[in-house]
């Protein structure tokens, strides 16, 4: 449970650390609630990954109604439960911010009372709105997932988090968060040996090898064993990883990691994008589909064209073995992917409560040097819903028909269609 408490710019919060230190204390021991706090003057950098985590706002002074409406205007808070207890002019505050909810259309309410009502009613609030979602959410295949999170999402990422807890809440899904530093001296003592073999293998599977040498592929195939060790180590069925930090430190990159452990069954995307990966997820989980995770690069009123560097081989006729797009370093994977039917979708939202999905048909596999390595071109218009409704940047492509079952999933748990 995450508590957001405001202050007005009067006071600091080493004042509302001691004033409510025993409401505090009741909160973390009774609903192992976090706690921020947030005043006018604070950075606001948070608020783009955080705030639609937010299950609480708690009023701790008067002077924070501009500062609740500066935060609501932002549309990502959902909470509308309010906690005052009254001192400090919370509760006249308080009131005035549920007025401002009505007139806006929104039903509040406000949490008041002494320490130990308040931390009683707020578990009651929280337990009654988590078991309402799990009367609606029974995604039962998803649960018991165990995700690795390598390093952070993405800085450019702006829009494609998760919240954690509500994965674990309502999914049984846990979130495994892997220290770059643990893979980079994974990298660094993977034995070359085993990672020649693996280099042999993958040249062999593939038509043919074009930038990277092949200490460059066994650079590669390092990432890859070390990655792989990790996820068996914390028992991972999924991961995704902040790639470009790889390529700094060990000037190499995870593309084709991702694609071969995509291959292998462990569920891998890249940027640290989460609300991929759990489209990715979905697509193993519910159709059985290894899934590849591409940007929508080119639209025309008729075609739509997604490309990445990770294609799983699987999914491709035929794979070079490339150079990453934006580096020119490391080892990525230009896949020929069959012209046949496919389904695209994207599951999003902080708390996965949207998604667009449609099917079309690959019409051609042409090269560009200004898009990644893997181009896929479908017969389908997607402008109006990229340019006007998108659900973030990164959308999952699964080979086949899948719209009908991915459709029953989203009536089944409440998610709107976008």
């Amino acid at each position: 449970m995450k508590v957001l408490v405001i202050r007005s710019s009067f006071q600091s919060d080493g004042f509302v650390n001691s004033e409510y230190a025993e409401l505090f204390g009741l909160l973390k021991k009774e609903c192992n609630a976090e706690i921020t706090i947030l005043g006018e003057e604070s950075g606001w950098s948070w608020l783009i990954t955080s705030i639609q985590s937010i299950d609480f706002v708690m009023v701790a002074t008067g002077g924070v109604e501009n500062l609740f409406k500066k935060i609501w205007s932002t549309g990502m808070l959902k909470t509308t439960t309010l906690i005052a207890d009254g001192r400090n002019n919370s509760l006249a505050a308080a009131l005035e911010i549920l007025s401002f909810l009505s007139e806006n259309g929104f039903e509040g309410r406000i949490i008041h009372g002494s320490n130990e009502e308040i931390a009683r009613n707020v578990k009651e609030a929280y337990q009654e709105t988590y078991n309402q979602l799990k009367d609606i959410w029974r995604p039962a295949s998803l649960r018991g997932t165990r995700i690795g999170l390598f390093g952070k999402p993405s800085d450019w990422l702006i829009a494609s988090g998760v919240d954690h807890d509500y994965l674990r809440e309502y999914y049984g899904i846990q979130t495994v968060f892997i220290d770059l530093e643990r893979l980079i001296d994974d990298i660094n003592e993977v034995d070359a040996a085993e990672a020649e073999v693996v280099a042999k293998e993958l040249e062999q599977r593939t038509k043919s090898v074009k930038e990277p040498s092949h200490a460059d592929i066994i650079e590669a195939a390092k990432t890859y064993l070390a990655i792989k060790k990790i996820c068996k180590d914390e028992r991972l069925n999924a991961m995704t990883i902040r790639c470009f930090d790889i390529v700094r430190a060990c000037n190499t990159t995870s593309c084709i990691a991702l694609a071969m452990l995509n291959d292998e069954g462990i569920v891998a995307g890249c940027e640290g994008d989460m609300q991929t990966l759990m489209t990715m997820i979905l697509a193993k989980k519910l159709c059985n589909e290894t899934a590849f995770m591409a940007n929508p690069s080119q639209l025309t009123d008729k075609t739509t064209m997604l490309a990445h560097c990770t294609v799983p081989l699987s999914m491709c006729d035929s794979t070079t073995v490339r150079s990453h797009f934006e580096s020119g370093l490391g080892v990525a994977i230009q896949g020929d992917m069959p012209l046949t039917d496919y389904t695209i979708v994207k599951w999003g939202g902080r708390r996965l409560d949207k998604m667009f999905v449609t099917e079309a048909k690959a019409i051609k596999n042409e090269y560009s040097n200004h898009f990644c390595r893997t181009q896929i071109t479908f017969d389908i218009n997607l402008k109006p819903y990229l340019l006007n409704h998108t659900i973030g940047n990164h959308h999952v492509i699964i080979k086949g028909r899948h719209a009908a079952e991915i459709r029953k999933f989203m009536r089944e748990n409440g998610i709107d269609s976008i």
